[in-house]
């Protein structure tokens, strides 16, 4: 399959080219750092970690680039109110339709258009990464047009990819038979620097870390990642949350877009105000392109933190990773890959040596190792049976014996 419509996921913040003419493509976001803009660019990928599902999925399989594209079926759909031209315009100009997904399955989440399109598909539709929110009794908190977009994955997709165990067992539970555990597409992205991995043998004063969480006001998770890192050479990412300071950040010069880097002075004063305990992190980042994302974690050693696709830039870029949690999305898919886990509040109470003497030891990095080249070898073997040609196929191959 050569033409490929990636159907769901942004890669990148750019804006759509609404009339849609052929070879014209979006356009970046502004040099504009005022808040409201940074919120307005938000909403083009909305959770930040749908760049890196997005992204990965679009660069790790061999296809026509030239013929193929990103769009948001759902959005074209609406557009078109669904008219037999627009679905046309999938069947008629890719050889499938491939779905990266993220938290799919959750309650008041409504795939009605979703729905709508995949009932009009006439080409082989490929899901990949859909997971659960959080753990659910049954079917009924389900928003109705949910439920009929998995019967029909179930029934008509040629791959119904979800991201773990957790997810797959649950679905089987519900009566589906064709949920497969395959993990999230952005783990199968520099699969090199991954397995090139090696555990840290200094202590954590030798190191600068790189974090992500949840620093947000009486923030009980963001109080205990803050007291974790106390003492250390540490930045941290933010995501979503920055979006809560509105009021404290509207009309402030607060961010260096050409770093994507927020500015200390205003930035460090607000998160210990919010958290109700000295911040100590000495560089704040946030980012609006992956590949920023994995440059500046580049120039860092370790990455220990609250956010799995946080976790998931820094695994790509190859340095050592332990994974916190506190929901089910982020410790089922930790679990599934087998990347270095534990709660954040048994971090918190073993305190950073003692958790990188036991997280982040050989024993460790080498078993994490043995379960994502498992993880590797069965999501290049489902996909290639499915006719979809991975980028670096026989290397590929070769890693994940």
């Amino acid at each position: 399959m050569k033409r490929l419509c990636f159907g769901r996921q942004p890669a990148d913040t750019r804006y759509r080219y609404h009339p849609g003419l052929p070879f014209s493509e979006g356009l970046p976001r502004s040099n504009s750092t005022s808040f409201s803009t940074l919120s307005r660019n938000f909403y083009l990928t909305s959770n930040k970690g749908n760049m890196l599902i997005g992204e990965g999925s679009c660069r790790i399989f061999d296809y026509d680039r030239n013929h193929s594209c990103m769009l948001s079926v759902h959005v074209l759909h609406d557009a078109y109110k669904g008219s037999k031209e627009a679905m046309d315009l999938l069947n008629n100009n890719f050889d499938a339709l491939v779905l990266p997904m993220a938290n799919e399955i959750r309650p008041n989440l409504n795939h009605a258009s979703l729905l709508k399109v995949l009932e009009q598909i006439k080409i082989p539709v490929i899901v990949l990464g859909m997971g659960m929110q959080n753990e659910m009794e049954d079917l009924s908190v389900l928003e109705s047009a949910t439920v009929e977009m998995l019967r029909w994955i179930d029934e008509k997709a040629r791959v119904f990819g979800v991201r773990g165990t957790y997810t797959e067992g649950w679905l089987k539970k519900m009566g589906f038979k064709n949920p497969t555990a395959l993990g999230c597409p952005s783990m199968m992205l520099y699969p090199e620097n991954i397995l090139g991995i090696r555990a840290p043998t200094g202590k954590p004063a030798d190191y600068r870390f790189v974090t992500a969480g949840y620093l947000q006001k009486k923030s009980v998770r963001g109080k205990q990642l803050a007291k974790f890192f106390e003492g250390q050479k540490c930045s941290y990412v933010f995501q979503d949350e920055i979006f809560l300071f509105k009021d404290e950040l509207q009309g402030r010069d607060f961010f260096d877009d050409s770093r994507s880097q927020l500015r200390q002075s205003v930035i460090e004063p607000l998160m210990s105000e919010a958290i109700g305990a000295r911040a100590p992190f000495d560089k704040y980042f946030y980012f609006d392109s992956v590949e920023a994302w994995r440059q500046c974690y580049g120039w860092h050693d370790i990455f220990i933190g609250d956010r799995f696709h946080g976790g998931v830039a820094a695994l790509q870029v190859g340095l050592p990773t332990a994974i916190l949690f506190k929901d089910l999305r982020v410790k089922e898919l930790s679990e599934f890959f087998g990347v270095p886990h534990t709660s954040v509040d048994k971090a918190c109470t073993m305190g950073i040596e003692a958790f990188m003497a036991e997280y982040l030891s050989e024993q460790r990095i080498a078993a994490f190792h043995d379960v994502y080249r498992t993880r590797l070898r069965n999501f290049h073997r489902h996909l290639t049976e499915a006719g979809m040609a991975m980028t670096e196929g026989e290397a590929l191959a070769q890693m994940a014996a």
